[in-house]
């Protein structure tokens, strides 16, 4: 069943499996509990997830999974998630998903386990593929469900369908759960998998077939142009060494800098097709925004920041920042420079009414706000430059500016 790049991936390999009760997970169990001399797995270690909403049924699931490993002889965790960690106002389906790979990461890290192995087949990824193109996806997107992950997730079964997962469940007298919660349509991946894509079946014979063989195109096509996009954005992108503060101030470490000019010049060659490799290129930092909002706030001179969830776009004067706040760094700039005493002042971060006197005598003093703008320094940065100041006179802000104001004899290289 498996294909031959997972028997060589597997080989002498320590192997998590998330086995749930489902004719899918419990075909994963008896598989590589069947293969295991075959394949030369050095272990298996089995995690089961009770979510805590179904009630006996739920306790039913654990009892399966508990048998099958005690008959197998198989080491195995059944794990009980809080149901109070589940808040009404976000998708079920989503927390629950990322509550279980918590718990598989935390069992691979205490066991010291090479891969986890979860269930996933065909049918799952066509209907993954469906709902990402309804609501419209990148290449990256158009992967569907990776058959291995960089975070050492595999799927050995994506290749095979469930109807040939239940005939192999069949064929070796195999006994699994039906979760009652997957027959209702409430939920969005349901109501796909029992109305829509049924329908679109029978209208296109096919069709999920069609769906999973994208999504397999898709991932080999998806690194060479991130390959190609990488390559281009090197001409346009802003490395660090350039940007007009120093880049550890940054208080995310996710951040991509583009030349205002050079996108523009790159923009009137290419037209929409560069936004979306631009997208993609963002996508692989994992700074995602829709694609209809996405090239509205791209093509929209008057508007200057856009942000959709943790993901964040700014237009200063010479530069468009890209940047994510999941990704935020402690950084405390200010201990760098308390112990500096050559110069009298309170360091500490900018607040309303600071001011600023640019170098040169023909300069007078500014609002520290409107100098700041001017030389494109972005507004996701102001808040964390380190300042030196005297009353709201602002004198220096290290590897940006020295204000006129600090005496020369003073002046910092």
């Amino acid at each position: 069943m498996l294909l031959q790049k997972d028997v060589e991936l597997f080989y002498g390999k320590s192997l998590l499996l998330g086995v749930s009760g489902g004719v899918d997970s419990i075909c994963l169990l008896h598989y590589f509990y069947s293969h295991y001399k075959e394949l030369n797995v050095s272990k298996i270690y089995v995690c089961h997830v009770n979510h805590g909403v179904r009630g006996k049924n739920a306790d039913d699931d654990a009892s399966l999974v508990k048998s099958l490993c005690e008959s197998y002889q198989i080491p195995f965790e059944i794990q009980n998630i809080d149901p109070s960690l589940f808040n009404s106002k976000e998708s079920f389906e989503s927390k629950a998903r990322e509550l279980r790979y918590q718990i598989l990461f935390d069992i691979q890290k205490k066991q010291k386990l090479d891969y986890i192995l979860t269930a996933h087949h065909a049918d799952d990824q066509a209907e993954t593929l469906y709902m990402r193109i309804r609501r419209g996806s990148s290449l990256k997107g158009l992967q569907g469900i990776l058959a291995k992950r960089d975070d050492l997730v595999v799927r050995p079964f994506l290749h095979l369908t469930k109807s040939s997962l239940i005939q192999y469940a069949k064929n070796h007298q195999l006994k699994w759960r039906e979760d009652d919660s997957n027959q209702k349509t409430i939920f969005a991946r349901n109501k796909t998998r029992l109305i829509i894509l049924p329908y679109l079946e029978s209208k296109t014979p096919g069709i999920m077939s069609i769906l999973a063989h994208t999504a397999s195109l898709s991932h080999e096509v998806y690194p060479k142009v991130l390959e190609k996009a990488n390559h281009f954005f090197k001409t346009i992108e802003v490395s660090k060494e350039n940007w007009p503060f120093p880049a550890n101030y940054s208080p995310y470490s996710k951040v991509l800098c583009i030349s205002s000019k050079k996108w523009n010049e790159a923009y009137a060659k290419m037209g929409n097709g560069l936004i979306e490799i631009l997208r993609l290129k963002l996508d692989s930092m994992g700074i995602y925004f829709p694609m209809d909002d996405f090239l509205h706030f791209i093509q929209t001179e008057n508007q200057n920041r856009y942000h959709y969830r943790e993901s964040h776009i700014e237009k200063s004067k010479f530069f468009l920042w890209f940047y994510s706040t999941a990704d935020a760094q402690n950084i405390d700039n200010l201990y760098l420079f308390e112990k500096n005493k050559r110069f009298s002042g309170e360091w500490r971060y900018r607040q309303e009414g600071d001011r600023f006197t640019p170098p040169g005598s023909k300069y007078k003093k500014r609002k520290l706000k409107q100098w700041l703008q001017e030389k494109g320094i972005p507004l996701w940065i102001r808040d964390y430059l380190p300042l030196l100041v005297q009353n709201a006179d602002v004198l220096w802000i290290p590897g940006v500016a020295v204000s006129g104001k600090l005496e020369p004899t003073e002046r910092t290289p």
